[in-house]
């Protein structure tokens, strides 16, 4: 059990105020080099000070000790005992890289594991064997066939649908005359293909994930490896280990039913026998329906058998084998799967989502790249709240890049908890930034990012928002059939069914949205899991209602162990008979059931109007928002509006029952851009009677609410800034009590709603950590003594820098032995020309981990020369590279000593060492590399780092001289456009006499920002208004500084990348072509940038 503590009646102040380990984020921990014991305490120290409960110890690119022997396990140990020491918990993780299941290749030397697909074609395919016997004899002879012929099939269409077919049994016929295929249908061969082998399954493949000895095989190479070195430790120290993206080989469809593209199918070698097991029909025989469509709009029964199966193989041998594992072994089966969010992708990758949580300890979701996946987390969630899961992890921050700020931090973090994720998993904290690891999707969120120590608010946050929402239940009482089994029979070809099976997806991401952002929480009902979760027990209760839960809000299905008085069932084409059983139940004990839409034809995959006979003594009700939302009005619990009187469309909330009482947690959604000084203010109203109090989770401090309770509401009214939240206990009143408080609502007593601020960016109490404030700003224009700017400070009177200024030096000649000397490339791309000369793989493809490959000489030499202008000269400087200890470095000619590692310095990551080189002189100055090289050899950029400035010119840079003044504005262009540390901006105001005061920077690209006054550290500006008490000041003179955090995208980032709509931002968005790459540099600006404020005037005002 991950939340013990969540037993105690009462949720204790000094857990909210400092929470626990277990309540805390665990980062990806990228082991992507050479792993040592130093590395690995100096880097939990660093999660420690950044707030962090754990790490997810996770192997990927680069790693460089052997996965799972003897060295690897003795440092998985040592960081367990590290964690231990300091009271945090040690995650692990089941693969090395990614997807999960081939144990880095170990499982699939073994033929039979390895994963395959079935290939139709009109081509008699080379390679392959001609019987499945003929196979495994080849297999077993060490011999590498491309797989195996199967059956084949004559085909006839008619206007792209499927007229006739029949299967060919026996051996591989010959192609015949045109004539015969008129008069009988082409030919279609059918085979059984191995994937091919891939450097990135260390030159093996992925396994066959429908295979249960396959995954019975990976179990005992890597979780029993885990558990002979640490079990003891296993639901202790180490709570769970985390799965990564299975999947099973997608399914593809055809572009048009008269097309003959080659085309494949998710496939197993036993998947035939199982699926006559459970449905009585030959797969094989009918497999030609699972592509073409049938005539007349007739939907066939086989595509969606087939499909439902595919689901169940992939769960039943993966998920339900590793989770059984682990229930037995003491620790959760954590992770996630691959393409959850839309019903294309998971019918691609999963067959269905919800069916893979089953029983999965702590089901897990990964949201990239910032994308608003609401349906990947309300799927994960919704099976854990009905199978009384502890709570739900997310894989969040990831593919985000250096540049990702705090309010990104905040917002992603806010709307995932809302929708109930409570383990923050960060992608991803690197061990190391060498070679390829540094372009592994960044940023760092670890030391490497210079905003790291100031990180603690951040996890501090999520931390005690986590104390609350992981308490009791939470309270919902809407329910959505998800409708992924109807996508399963529209399945078919492109040119027939993609504007269908689109206009199911948009339905299904708009109810979704409908529902969440009209602040109607709801659950999803598996139709293939609620048989199990809201099992049949008419012989118990002969009147049928053995699914129905009777609740003081009446009756309810019940689902494991949630209860929905209200289901909704969203335009499906099928729907199980299962399913319609429950909802008929549900309708006859006086429960709510709304069907959206058209009822559904099928029961069951077949023609049946049971379906359309309920729905006709049920509601039925347009699939339009406002139909659907003026529906569930008495299903509402919360309701936020404007002053306006419109409701509110950009918060999530979430309410929980807790004991006698409710934590309602409410949270903006989506980033604003503009006009963050002016708060909104919402009038939120509870149903029921509570006194409130408010629980603010970025100080740790508690206050009580004032509010009015009218016509069983409780009612407040709150101003709200950009990336605000609220967390707020509400204590039920009895009866006496409300009545005595409704009788003085306005216009009767006069008593009326205060507006309230929320406390979670109000200056802490002093003696208190500093925190992340935002919330406080005087009225704009006012003339009172509260909420006037009295001074604008329109430039700096100085600056500093907390690290050397950057040359990026990523352009260099090169040649390679006693070649040529070749023009001038960018360095990754010379890289790749080296490698394809001395036939390496190329990095940025799948190459083998280096663990794997145990010989490397480096038998080569690469020379390169860097050209670099200078309009001054310099003193002395440190050049920046990795493992300078093996190159031969010459400056303006002159050879530089090659240093011991130990005798250097680090630039933004140990591993990027550091080296004295002379000054540059006026003029063109060259550096000369001598580069010894291999197969795990990186060509990688360089930065000369010192004081100087630097101008950019279209594709050249030019060395200045340093600059001495920096005004508000973007650095890139004041001689600092490939800086990524921090700034400290030095100014000062005097005030003609002692008043409360507050300091406002408007406009900032940074992620966070800290403030100093009379050299003491204030606290941080992160969130809008962008204001900071800083409290009562004395007349006199007073300094000011304002250091803005760094990031390294202009240092380390995607700079020749110019697709300003790129966003997967790995290792192939550093190697762009045409159109996508810039031979000049995309910067991205940095700094405070425009005049800071100082306002007089209390913390309770703000903009309005």
């Amino acid at each position: 059990m991950l939340y013990t503590k969540n037993s105690e009646p009462q949720l204790s102040m000094e857990l909210f105020r400092n929470p626990t380990s277990e309540y805390r984020g665990t980062p990806f921990w990228s082991w992507n080099c050479k792993v040592t014991r130093e590395l690995i305490r100096s880097q939990m120290e660093v999660f420690q000070k950044m707030g962090f409960g754990g790490a997810h110890l996770h192997p990927r690119t680069g790693l460089d000790t052997e996965y799972l022997g003897e060295e690897f396990m003795e440092l998985v140990s040592y960081a367990d005992e590290q964690a231990k020491e300091r009271g945090m918990l040690c995650w692990l993780y089941d693969e090395d890289r990614y997807p999960s299941g081939a144990a880095g290749g170990m499982v699939t030397e073994n033929w039979n594991y390895r994963a395959r697909h079935l290939l139709l074609t009109r081509e008699k395919k080379t390679g392959m064997c001609g019987s499945r016997e003929e196979f495994l004899k080849a297999a077993a002879r060490g011999e590498k066939p491309a797989g195996y012929y199967l059956t084949a099939y004559r085909i006839q269409t008619e206007n792209g649908f499927l007229k006739s077919y029949r299967q060919i049994e026996g051996s591989l016929p010959e192609y015949d005359s045109r004539e015969e295929e008129y008069r009988e249908g082409k030919l279609w061969l059918a085979y059984v293909e191995l994937m091919q082998e891939s450097p990135w399954y260390n030159d093996q493949t992925y396994v066959d994930v429908m295979n249960r000895e396959a995954v019975l095989r990976f179990l005992e190479i890597t979780h029993e490896r885990y558990y002979e070195v640490l079990g003891e430790e296993f639901g202790r120290s180490i709570p769970a280990i985390f799965t990564d993206e299975p999947q099973i080989k997608g399914s593809m469809v055809l572009p048009d039913g008269e097309s003959e593209y080659d085309v494949t199918l998710s496939f197993t070698d036993d998947l035939p026998a199982t699926y006559e097991k459970a449905y009585g029909v030959n797969l094989l025989g009918v497999l030609p329906e699972l592509l073409w469509e049938l005539p007349d709009g007739k939907a066939s029964l086989h595509r969606y058998q087939y499909h439902d199966h595919l689901a169940e193989r992939f769960v039943s041998a993966y998920s339900d084998t590793i989770a059984a594992w682990c229930e037995a072994h003491h620790i959760a089966m954590t992770g996630h799967y691959m393409s959850e969010p839309t019903l294309y992708s998971q019918t691609l990758r999963l067959g269905e989502a919800m069916r893979c949580y089953r029983n999965q300890q702590l089901p897990g979701v990964d949201i990239l790249c910032g994308d608003p996946e609401y349906s990947t987390i309300k799927q994960a969630v919704s099976v854990a709240r009905q199978n009384g899961r502890e709570g739900v992890l997310s894989e969040l921050y990831g593919v985000t890049h250096w540049d990702f700020d705090f309010k990104g931090h905040k917002l992603q973090g806010d709307w995932q908890a809302a929708l109930g994720v409570t383990i923050r998993c960060p992608h991803l904290a690197f061990m190391s930034m060498e070679g390829e690891a540094k372009r592994d999707w960044p940023a760092s969120i670890s030391y490497q990012s210079p905003w790291w120590e100031k990180y603690a608010c951040i996890e501090n946050y999520f931390a005690r928002v986590n104390t609350a929402l992981t308490r009791g239940c939470a309270r919902v009482s809407t329910a959505v059939v998800h409708p992924i089994e109807s996508y399963w029979i529209s399945y078919g070809p492109a040119a027939q069914t993609k504007e269908l099976r689109d206009q199911m997806d948009d339905n299904f991401r708009d109810l979704i949205q409908w529902l969440l952002f009209g602040l109607v929480d709801f659950d999803f009902i598996s139709e293939s899991l609620l048989p199990g979760q809201c099992p049949d027990r008419t012989k118990e209760y002969p009147n049928g209602t053995g699914v129905i839960r009777e609740t003081p809000d009446g009756a309810a299905l019940a689902v494991g162990n949630m209860s929905y008085h209200t289901v909704l069932v969203p335009d499906l084409r099928t729907i199980r008979s299962t399913t319609l059983s429950r909802l008929e139940a549900l309708a006859d004990a006086g429960g709510n059931v709304i069907f959206l839409g058209e009822a559904p034809a099928l029961v069951d995959g077949i023609p049946d109007d049971r379906a359309r006979r309920l729905a006709s003594r049920v509601k039925r009700i347009p699939f339009q928002k406002h139909a659907i939302l003026q529906e569930l009005e008495e299903e509402r619990d919360v309701d936020i509006r404007r002053e306006t009187g419109e409701r509110s469309d950009h918060l999530f909330y979430q309410l929980r029952q807790d004991g006698n009482g409710k934590w309602l947690f409410v949270c903006h959604v989506n980033r604003k851009r503009n006009n963050v000084s002016r708060p909104e203010r919402l009038s939120v109203r509870i149903r029921g009677a509570y006194q409130v109090t408010m629980y603010d989770a970025l100080s740790g401090n508690c206050t009580a609410a004032e509010s009015v309770k009218k016509d069983g509401w409780t009612c407040l009214t709150v101003d709200l800034y950009a990336e605000d939240s609220f967390l707020w206990r509400l204590d039920e009143q009895n009866a006496q009590q409300a009545a005595d408080e409704e009788a003085q609502i306005p216009g009767v007593s006069g008593k009326s709603e205060k507006t309230i601020i929320p406390e979670a960016a109000r200056p802490l109490r002093e003696g208190m950590p500093a925190a992340v404030y935002g919330l406080v700003a005087g009225p704009s224009g006012s003339t009172g003594k509260k909420g006037t700017m009295v001074h604008w400070i329109a430039e700096p009177d100085g600056f500093t820098m907390a690290e050397p200024n950057v040359l990026l030096l990523d352009r260099a000649q090169w040649k390679l032995n006693d070649g040529e000397w070749q023009a001038e490339e960018d360095i990754l791309r010379i890289d790749n020309h080296i490698r394809a000369l001395l036939g390496y793989p190329r990095r940025q493809d799948a190459f083998i981990q280096p663990w794997r490959v145990r010989e490397a000489p480096e038998k080569d030499v690469v020379m390169l020369r860097i050209k670099m202008e200078s309009r001054v000269e310099t003193g002395s400087l440190m050049l920046a590279l990795e493992r300078p200890e093996k190159i031969g470095i010459r400056w303006n000619g002159i050879p530089c000593p090659m240093p011991k590692r130990e005798e250097t310095g680090w630039f933004t990551d140990t591993f990027i060492r550091t080296v004295s080189v002379p000054g540059l002189k006026k003029g063109e100055n060259e550096l000369l590399l001598e580069v010894p090289f291999g197969q795990k050899t990186n060509l990688e950029n360089l930065f000369l780092l010192g004081e100087f400035g630097v101008c950019v010119l279209g594709t050249k840079s030019l060395v200045t001289a340093a600059p001495t003044e920096l005004a508000f504005g973007d650095i890139t262009r004041q001689g600092l456009p490939f800086y990524g540390g921090s700034i400290t901006y030095s100014m000062h105001f005097e005030m003609d006499q002692e008043k409360d005061i507050l300091v406002k920077v408007p406009h900032f690209t940074a992620p966070v920002l800290e403030v100093w006054i009379d050299g003491k550290s204030a606290g941080l500006i992160a969130f809008a208004p962008h204001t900071l008490s800083l409290g009562r000041v004395a007349a006199g003179r007073h300094s000011l500084e304002i250091c803005a955090c760094g990031n390294r995208f202009n240092s380390f980032g995607t700079l020749h990348n110019c697709n300003e709509e790129f966003k997967w931002y790995g290792p192939d968005s550093y190697r762009t072509v045409g159109d996508d790459w810039s031979e000049a540099w995309c910067l991205r600006p940095f700094g405070i940038l425009s005049g800071v404020e100082i306002w007089e005037g209390d913390r309770e005002h703000g903009d309005k």
